[in-house]
């Protein structure tokens, strides 16, 4: 007869129902939360938990990561309006390698570091009155506690230059000095992963398009080969994404799929099709091919303050604002301002009538529609990572250029919260020593195979009894598993009743997400 016995039982009690029920709390990957984050470094080396090694090159501005960090969403807190996720910014999918070209052949030496992050998602998005324009940084979190970038990488056109440079002023709306603003998946592709994700200098790690290697580890719709590291569209069966974030505007960000008509959960899924298109003369766009980069589309000539309010037509550039002629070393889709938008087109030009939303394209100018969706049946307003046809990222990438809501969300400076909250999730080393499965007990021998969730770094004490009386030490210090939420421990006795018992005796130093931890 075995018995366990739980070192802790733990009853979480939430004041509200909805507390319970509001995707914006539930929607977190936590499950991964005692795992630490691991870096590979390059196509031949395992991956690591401090970084970089001994012999990986690093760049002299990089910082690194000396102690462990705990990986994905660490802490969970909400108040009426608003929910917080702690994280250190750091994913539990593979992260890395980072290469300076698609050969990968140099180490570029930028990593990642723990960043200590605090994201605020409002609760009770509230819907924005005309187009408000998305700045340059961050535009929401990944439900792993990952921040995703905007579209753009920092970088411009410098027309007096003839060459691209850092934005003047951060490319917030309005820039006329840098008109033509660079998309970050064409001119960092090499230094992307192949989850679509990267360090900043500063060691932040960020989205800037579809994130696959969340969305695989959230189930949506994508087959992975370890071997090459490489991630494919599975459009067999295909279901509903999943919510893979949450924009600063407290809306949801979603994988690529969604049902086919808006509000209806019964029609078929497929892949949303951006309302964006390249200019290159199709749909009535011009043709920056030919015409070169000397006019905007009416969505950036009011993005930048060119015009007040959006016409059907393009805006003509002073040659001061000219971009560079489309080229091999500028191609078509190297700057936001080389996409146009569906819904300011003219598509039967003896009517006057244009192309519309839900019928020649799925999703508006800022990226997104109103629709039902499994986590939303009554409906929602949200967004959708964008891919095209053969799975490739589309523009723009993420969010597009203008919010669908009041963004009064974003990054909490130094983690201080000014409001009381609740604690809703709290992960990592506070995660409690439960029995994570029955145990498996061989009849003949009567071994005994325990498993209990754990923490990594983790040491665990394993005791016995008979008679709950006196305990017996079967193993001062069994560790965890390497990069595992559960551990197993075999024990072999002859004893007809015998009781257990865990707790861990000891954790390995780590790099804490927050105070406190």
């Amino acid at each position: 007869m075995i018995f366990f016995r739980y070192p802790l039982l733990l009853l979480c009690i939430f004041s509200s129902v909805y507390a319970q029920t509001d995707p914006r709390l539930t929607t977190w990957l936590t499950s991964n939360s005692t795992k630490y984050a691991r870096v590979t470094e390059t196509t031949t080396t395992s991956p690591v938990a401090t970084w970089p090694s001994v012999g990986i090159p690093k760049n002299a501005m990089s910082p690194t990561q000396d102690a462990p960090a705990y990986a994905d969403v660490q802490q969970i807190l909400y108040s009426n309006n608003y929910v917080y996720v702690k994280s250190a910014d750091l994913a539990s999918h593979r992260m890395g390698p980072w290469y300076k070209e698609y050969t990968k052949t140099t180490v570029n030496g930028l990593w990642p570091q723990n960043r200590a992050l605090t994201s605020k998602i409002p609760r009770n998005p509230v819907a924005g009155t005309g187009l408000v324009q998305v700045a340059q940084g961050p535009v929401g979190v990944m439900v792993n506690g990952v921040t995703i970038a905007n579209l753009g990488d920092g970088s411009g056109y410098n027309t007096s230059l003839a060459r691209d440079g850092g934005i003047t002023g951060g490319g917030v709306p309005g820039n006329q000095s840098n008109v033509w603003i660079r998309c970050a998946t064409g001119a960092e592709g090499p230094i992307l992963d192949a989850g679509f994700g990267h360090p900043a200098p500063d060691g932040g790690y960020h989205y800037h398009a579809n994130p696959r290697a969340l969305r695989y580890q959230l189930g949506d719709n994508l087959t992975y080969n370890a071997v090459s590291d490489s991630y494919t569209e599975n459009t067999t069966n295909l279901r509903h994404s999943p919510i893979i974030g949450w924009a600063y505007d407290g809306y949801p960000i979603y994988g690529p799929y969604a049902y086919s008509i808006a509000n209806d959960a019964t029609s078929p899924v497929r892949r949303m099709v951006s309302g964006h298109v390249p200019r290159d003369g199709q749909y009535g766009t011009s043709n920056l091919n030919t015409a070169g980069r000397k006019s905007l589309a009416p969505w950036a000539a009011f993005f930048h303050t060119y015009t007040t309010t959006l016409a059907s037509v393009d805006y003509s550039l002073a040659s001061t604002s000219w971009g560079p002629d489309v080229s091999a070393s500028f191609p078509l889709g190297w700057y936001a301002e080389d996409f146009d938008y569906l819904g300011d087109r003219v598509k039967t030009p003896a009517t006057g009538a244009k192309y519309f939303q839900g019928v020649d394209f799925d999703l508006d100018k800022p990226n997104g529609r109103q629709c039902v969706t499994p986590e939303f049946p009554g409906g929602t307003y949200a967004y959708f990572i964008p891919i095209d046809v053969v799975g490739a990222p589309a523009f723009p990438f993420s969010i597009g250029r203008y919010w669908r809501g009041v963004s009064n969300g974003g990054r909490v400076v130094n983690g201080n919260i000014t409001e009381a909250v609740t604690t809703l999730f709290t992960g990592g080393p506070a995660v409690p020593v439960s029995w994570s499965n029955s145990p498996s007990v061989d009849k003949v021998s009567g071994n005994v195979t325990l498993s209990w969730r754990s923490v990594e770094g983790g040491s665990y004490l394993m005791e016995t009894s008979t008679t709950l009386q006196s305990w017996s030490t079967l193993n001062p210090a069994v560790p965890a598993a390497s990069s595992a939420t559960q551990t197993s421990y075999l024990h072999s006795s002859n004893s007809d009743r015998r009781f257990y018992r865990v707790s861990r005796s000891a954790l390995a130093p780590f790099d804490p997400a927050y105070t406190g931890q």
